[in-house]
C-alpha cells in the first residue's frame, strides 16, 4: 500500500472513530453521501410561557426576538394574536398533539379522586386519542420529541407515536446549551435512512424559575439574583405561604413593593424570552447541520401559553383566561400559506399546519378554558383557582365566562379588559357545559403519573408552575 493511500485510510478510520460527536457526524454523513432525507423536515416548536406583546417580532420596545424577526425578515409567516387553547402546558399541548380542544381530549385538572391529594391533578391523554405523532408515524416520518418542560412527562400520554421522547427531570434542568445537547443526543439516534422526520421540541427557557440578568445587556438593568416563586420548607417539604407570588396575589404587598417586584419580574421575564429565542436559533442550526432541512423544512413555532407581570392583580399564569395568559404567536415557514400578524386566529391551527402542511378549513373557533385548582385557591387565599372559566373570541370581540358570570368586552376599544360588560345570559353555555362534562368524567388515577406530577412539583410540593 502506497504511503499516500496509507494516509487515506488512516484518516478515514479517523474520522470513522470520532464520528458520535455531534460536531463531525452531520458532516461526516455528507462527506459521504449517504443520509439525505428526502422530504422536508416537520419542526414543531413550543416555545413555553410566551406572551406576544413582549415579542420584538411584535412590536415590543426590548429586542427579545432577533431569531423571530430574522425568520420573518426572510419569508416566514407570523401572527402575533394567535389564541392558545388552555390556560397551562399540558392541556394546550394536548390540544396541539390531537387537533382538540381540551374539554374533547379531556387531558387537563380535574378534581381529585382520592382524598389523600388534597389538590387537582390531571387526567392523562387518553391512549385512544389520534395525535400528530401517530398520525406521521403512519405516513413513514421517524417522529422524536425532546422537552425543556418536565410535565411533558411520557406517563400523561404526551408521549404517544414517538419513537424517541427525552423529557427533563425539573424546570431549568434543560434550557440553552443543555437543551440543544438532548437535541444533538436525539438526532444522532435516528437512522439516516429511515425516513422522514418529525422532531417536536419544548423550548422552557421563558418558563420561571428565572436566572438573574447578566451585566451589559443593554436593555435591561443587571440583576444579581434569580427568582422561583414558590419555596418550600427543607424539613417539610411544604410550600412557604408568604412568598411573594402569595403576597401579591393576594394583595399584601405596600404599593411601592408591589411596584417594584413587577419591576424586577419583567425584566427578569424579558431577558428569559431572549434565552429561548437563542435557544430557537441555536436549534435550527442544530438541525440544519445534521442535514435534516436538506430537502426542505416545515416549521411552525408557537407557545403554550402567556405569562402575568402583575396584570389583574396577577403573576405567572394559568387559572384565569385574560389575555395576558391567552394571547400568543404562531410563526410557519416553508409553507405555501399565508398569515395576518394581527389578525387573530386559533393558535389550534398548528396541528393542521404540521399534519397537511396547510390552514385547516374551516378555521377552528377561538376558545379556551380553564378549571379549578384548590391547591392554587388555597395558597392564594381563594384569588384565583375556584372557578371554572370558558372564553371565546370573535374578532375583536371576546366572550368569557366565569362560572355563571357571562361577560364581554371590545379589545379594540379596551384592550386591558379593564371595562367588560355583561354579556347575554347562556352566551357561552353550550362551551362552559362542555367544560363541565369533561371535568366530571371518569378518572383512573394511574400511580406512574402520580409519581410523575409529584417529581415535577405539581402534587405535594407547591402550586404547578406549568
Amino acid at each position: 500500500m502506497s504511503r499516500a493511500r496509507a494516509a487515506g485510510v488512516g484518516l478515514l478510520m479517523a474520522l470513522v472513530a470520532f464520528a458520535g460527536t455531534a460536531a463531525l457526524k452531520p458532516q461526516l454523513r455528507r462527506w459521504l453521501g449517504r443520509g439525505r432525507p428526502t422530504a422536508p423536515t416537520v419542526l414543531f416548536v413550543v416555545m413555553d410561557t410566551v406572551r406576544a406583546d413582549h415579542l420584538s417580532a411584535c412590536g415590543y420596545g426590548r429586542p427579545t426576538s432577533p431569531t423571530l424577526e430574522a425568520l420573518v425578515a426572510g419569508g416566514a409567516q407570523l401572527s402575533c394574536r394567535a389564541m392558545a387553547p388552555a390556560d397551562w402546558t399540558f392541556p394546550s399541548h394536548a390540544s396541539y398533539f390531537t387537533g382538540l380542544p381540551p374539554w374533547a381530549h379531556g387531558g387537563h385538572f380535574v378534581a381529585a379522586g382520592g382524598a389523600e391529594l388534597r389538590q387537582m391533578m390531571v387526567r392523562p391523554l387518553p391512549a385512544d386519542a389520534d395525535t400528530l405523532a401517530e398520525a406521521l408515524r403512519a405516513r413513514g416520518f421517524q417522529t422524536a420529541g425532546v422537552s425543556g418542560n418536565p410535565v411533558l412527562n411520557p406517563v400523561t400520554g404526551l408521549g404517544q407515536g414517538f419513537d424517541q421522547w427525552r423529557v427533563a427531570g425539573g424546570f431549568g434542568a434543560w434550557s440553552g446549551e443543555r437543551l440543544l445537547q438532548q437535541v444533538d443526543a436525539t438526532l444522532g439516534a435516528l437512522d439516516p435512512d429511515g425516513g422522514p422526520l418529525f422532531l417536536f421540541v419544548n423550548i422552557a427557557d421563558a418558563h420561571d424559575p428565572w436566572d438573574g440578568v447578566p451585566e451589559g445587556l443593554g436593555w435591561a438593568p443587571a440583576q444579581a439574583e434569580g427568582l422561583a416563586w414558590f419555596e418550600t420548607d427543607p424539613a417539610t417539604g411544604a410550600v412557604k405561604p408568604d412568598g411573594p407570588w402569595q403576597r401579591y396575589v393576594r394583595g399584601e404587598l405596600p404599593p411601592a413593593e408591589a411596584a417594584a417586584l413587577r419591576a424586577r419580574v419583567t425584566d427578569l421575564y424579558d431577558h428569559a424570552l431572549w434565552e429561548a429565542d437563542q435557544t430557537l436559533g441555536g436549534l435550527l442550526e442544530r438541525v440544519r447541520a445534521w442535514g435534516w432541512a436538506d430537502a426542505g423544512l416545515r416549521l411552525v413555532v408557537t407557545s403554550d401559553h402567556g405569562e402575568f407581570l402583575g396584570e389583574h392583580g396577577l403573576m405567572q399564569h394559568g387559572h384565569a383566561l385574560w389575555e395576558e395568559n391567552q394571547r400568543v404567536f404562531l410563526l410557519t415557514d416553508g409553507l405555501e400559506v399565508q398569515l395576518d400578524r394581527d389578525a387573530p386566529m386559533a393558535a389550534l391551527e398548528a396541528h393542521a399546519l404540521l399534519r397537511d402542511g396547510a390552514r385547516p378549513s374551516p378555521a377552528p373557533p377561538m376558545e379556551a378554558a380553564s378549571w379549578p385548582d384548590q391547591l392554587w385557591a388555597a395558597q392564594s387565599g381563594g384569588r384565583i383557582g375556584t372557578a371554572t372559566e370558558v372564553a371565546r373570541w370573535e374578532g375583536p370581540q371576546k366572550l368569557r365566562q366565569i362560572d355563571e358570570q357571562a361577560l364581554r368586552v371590545d379589545l379594540a376599544a379596551d384592550p386591558a379588559e379593564a371595562a367588560p360588560a355583561p354579556a347575554p345570559a347562556g352566551a357561552l353555555g353550550p362551551l362552559m357545559a362542555a367544560a363541565r362534562a369533561s371535568a366530571a368524567a371518569p378518572v383512573t388515577l394511574d400511580p406512574a403519573v402520580i409519581e410523575a406530577l409529584q417529581a415535577a412539583g405539581y402534587i405535594d410540593g407547591g402550586p404547578p408552575a406549568p
